[in-house]
């Protein structure tokens, strides 16, 4: 019976040993990809967002733009739920910050942001709606950030859900992946429409905590 005893116990300090390993690896093997570059925007309230407000806080971005009927329908809830989620938490703000930077900064003003934003229950405080002018914009998400969008002249019909159709002069292609940096503002992951999966988002960022 002692030894029998003596053996389960081993058994389950083996298993916590090994879940320790476990969790240790899966934070190990996500690679490093670059920076954060350095920059200041503006968010949906008129306020000045510069980069180091990130400092010792993981961030979770995506790019998206108000007049967006295709995408961005897809990816701000998304973003939505991983809100809901760390707020339960009691990450949001403290920890961790979200920001959804606009890729189409002429007509995406603070004011427009905004509105978008609460129409998705944003907490203004932790979810930052970003804008500035074209070329800053550019800077952070092409050439820092390297993801690529691109404004395209032609219309496209939106239909509302009570039947109404309203005509978009133009469309904005841009990319759909959605990008985790630690505390320390290098990107860590990044996660592409098709393969989204909440659970492992917040892992991720439960991994870049610890």
């Amino acid at each position: 019976m002692r030894l029998r005893q003596t053996l389960v116990t081993l058994a389950v300090l083996a298993t916590g040993l090994l879940a320790a390993s476990c969790s240790s690896e899966e934070a190990a093997e996500l690679p490093e990809y670059f920076e954060v570059p350095a920059f200041t925007l503006t968010d949906q309230l008129g306020r000045d967002f510069p980069s180091s407000s990130l400092d010792g806080k993981v961030m979770l971005a995506n790019f998206v733009f108000t007049n967006c009927t295709l995408l961005c329908p897809v990816l701000t809830p998304r973003m939505a739920e991983v809100q809901s989620r760390l707020g339960a938490d009691g990450l949001l703000g403290s920890r961790v910050v979200l920001l959804s930077i606009s890729v189409d900064p002429e007509q995406d003003t603070p004011e427009a942001l905004r509105r978008y934003a609460e129409g998705y229950g944003a907490d203004h405080e932790s979810w930052r709606f970003l804008t500035g002018s074209p070329e800053d914009v550019r800077a952070v998400i092409t050439d820092g950030l390297k993801l690529g969008y691109n404004r395209v002249d032609e219309s496209i019909q939106h239909v509302h859900a009570d039947g109404t159709v309203h005509i978009h002069e133009y469309n904005v292609l841009h990319s759909t992946r959605m990008l985790l940096a630690d505390r320390a503002g290098t990107v860590r992951a990044l996660y592409d429409t098709a393969e989204w999966d909440a659970e492992r988002v917040l892992s991720d960022i439960e991994s870049l905590l610890e």
